[in-house]
């Protein structure tokens, strides 16, 4: 794998930041960024530090979804022991009113979700702003210039879901 993918599409920490990458597609570039560290939800509770890695090339984002998936298997061990007991049923009353703005951290990357509400069971609008959407300018930055045969690879390393991104 490492000499088929490294230096493959490369995409520096600047041209990173500058297209709006988000999830392992920056995070390989050396942009610590990832919502959860933001603490929502129990991720306040949990003792982890976002994966990076300098490379920036199909290797390094290769290797950031990697450690991830080890990353997650831990996050779930710590989770289990600060699990509260009760239940876990949550009534749910009225409807909701007003706008709301939040970013989350999915394995793709940040997803960002708009709603606006007026009260009633019907929502004015809602918005969503996948991480696949997010990282297509990065994508088409690393297919500049590369070989027929590296675009199956630098589609994969973005880890698309085209069913998110056709909205």
């Amino acid at each position: 794998m490492k000499l088929r993918t490294k230096g493959v599409g490369v995409l520096t920490k600047q041209m990173a930041f500058d297209l709006g990458a988000v999830g392992p597609m920056a995070r390989a570039s050396g942009i610590e960024m990832d919502m959860r560290t933001q603490g929502y939800s129990a991720y306040g509770r949990l003792d982890f530090k976002p994966i990076t890695n300098d490379g920036g090339d199909c290797y390094a984002r290769t290797r950031v979804r990697i450690k991830e998936m080890f990353q997650s298997i831990d996050l779930i061990r710590q989770c289990i022991n600060i699990i509260p007991g009760g239940d876990i049923n949550v009534k749910v009353k009225g409807n909701p009113n007003g706008e709301q703005f939040i970013r989350l951290e999915q394995p793709r990357g940040e997803v960002v979700y708009y709603t606006k509400a007026n009260g009633t069971k019907f929502l004015d609008r809602v918005r969503v702003r996948t991480p696949t959407f997010a990282n297509l300018p990065a994508l088409l930055e690393t297919l500049k210039n590369c070989s027929l045969a590296d675009v199956p690879i630098l589609i994969l390393t973005i880890d698309p879901c085209i069913s998110c991104t056709e909205r």
